[in-house]
């Protein structure tokens, strides 16, 4: 099963909004299936590559507008697509020339002649501005069918061709047959059956159209539409279809007026600048007080001169009771000074302490490597004498120490 197009899209596509009629899509749609046709010939590519290549395109516009993506440029990236997704991949470049040069034969004199009748269509060069635009085009068309099929296009190429060949197979009927209903799918390519209907009813149909042409029998007990899962009612509507697409005229080409892209506004537009002034803070507003409110706060704030009067003279009494020639608080300041200059002894010892510990810290980094290796070495130094000949208690501790380890040696 294969997920197929929405009813209210097949009525309406985006191309009904942008004035294109029903009419106008289908030949355009017919135009795209024949140029991809075309182009998988001289390409060389698989059946199935093509049809692969139609489906896409023919989904494409069920999501997007003609007016939108040129067809041309559209059938490109269809078929540089399907022939990644069907392992026959081909050149950006070969496909560019392909569609250049399917494009140089539609080019007609005056008369109505066809301009490269007859001779070799030209090369678009590569270096030219003209081959970039092509390729970045076809690029960007390319991502455009990724983007809107959802990336999974692997689910939407189920092809009727394949159940086809299995009913043919099956039925043991003749070559004739098979080859009458493969020209059946592959003019279904131009139309949008793909997308309305399940790939075993196009098969169907086509099995059934090339067996009245061909005067072949079918089996009817049981029904070959059941053994093959095929619904006879759906299969004949197609087969209508299809054949109304034979009264229709060739496919012709027509230049549709690209829609004009949309210029978004943007979406925080820049605000007004901000009045002058200081920007003031919400508390500013809170804590406003008018104006007259501050004239009233004014003139009630008198001076107590009673209470300065009081202060003043403290401070005089104050004067004259300190000595001659001091101001107020020199006694203070020198009782503190006597104090700080006697400290008790045990603020002393600590002091004295300190003092030694940093001219210890301070004569250990001034010496050299040389000299910190003699003072680690000085308590060995200091168990001789001054003459430096050893002590008494060393010579007897030596003397232990040799009669301990004879004795121990005699034992062993």
């Amino acid at each position: 099963m294969v997920a197929l197009v929405p009813s209210e899209v097949l009525a309406a596509p985006p191309s009904r909004e942008d004035g294109i009629d029903e009419d106008s899509e289908d030949q355009l749609r017919r135009f795209g299936a024949h140029l991809i046709q075309r182009a998988g010939v001289l390409l060389r590519l698989p059946q199935l590559t093509v049809v692969a290549a139609a489906a896409l395109f023919q989904r494409f516009y069920f999501r997007k507008s003609f007016a939108e993506f040129e067809v041309r440029v559209l059938a490109m990236a269809a078929v540089t697509l399907a022939s990644k997704l069907q392992e026959h991949p081909r050149k950006v470049v070969e496909v560019i020339q392909v569609f250049y040069r399917l494009k140089m034969r539609e080019v007609e004199e005056e008369d109505g002649s066809a301009s490269y009748a007859g001779k070799p269509t030209p090369l678009l060069d590569p270096t030219k501005k003209e081959f970039h635009d092509a390729k970045k085009e076809l690029l960007s068309a390319e991502r455009n069918i990724l983007r809107e099929l959802g990336f999974e296009v692997n689910l939407l190429l189920d092809h009727p061709h394949r159940y086809a060949i299995e009913y043919i197979e099956h039925l043991q009927r003749p070559a004739e047959l098979a080859q009458k209903v493969w020209n059946y799918l592959n003019d279904s390519l131009q139309t949008s059956l793909c997308c309305s209907h399940q790939p075993q009813n196009i098969a169907g149909a086509s099995l059934v159209l090339a067996s009245k042409d061909l005067g072949v029998n079918l089996p009817s007990k049981p029904p070959w539409w059941e053994t093959f899962g095929v619904q006879i009612k759906d299969a004949e509507l197609i087969a209508s279809e299809m054949e109304g697409l034979y009264l229709k005229k060739a496919p012709e080409y027509f230049e549709v007026p690209r829609r004009k892209k949309e210029v978004f506004e943007p979406m925080t537009p820049c605000p007004s600048p901000p009045p002058c002034g200081p920007a003031k803070s919400p508390s500013d507003e809170e804590d406003h007080v008018d104006e007259g409110e501050t004239a009233l706060s004014r003139q009630d704030s008198t001076i107590d001169y009673e209470r300065l009067a009081e202060v003043i003279a403290e401070s005089e009494t104050d004067f004259a009771k300190c000595p001659a020639g001091s101001p107020p608080g020199e006694e203070l300041k020198e009782t503190q000074e006597k104090q700080e200059a006697r400290p008790d002894h045990h603020d002393r010892g600590e002091r004295a302490k300190d003092r030694r510990k940093r001219d210890r810290v301070s004569e250990s980094c001034s010496q050299s490597p040389v000299k910190r290796k003699s003072v680690k070495k000085a308590p060995e130094a200091s168990r001789k004498g001054k003459d430096g000949k050893e002590s008494r208690r060393e010579r007897e501790r030596r003397s232990k120490r040799s009669n301990s380890s004879e004795s121990r040696k005699k034992k062993r």
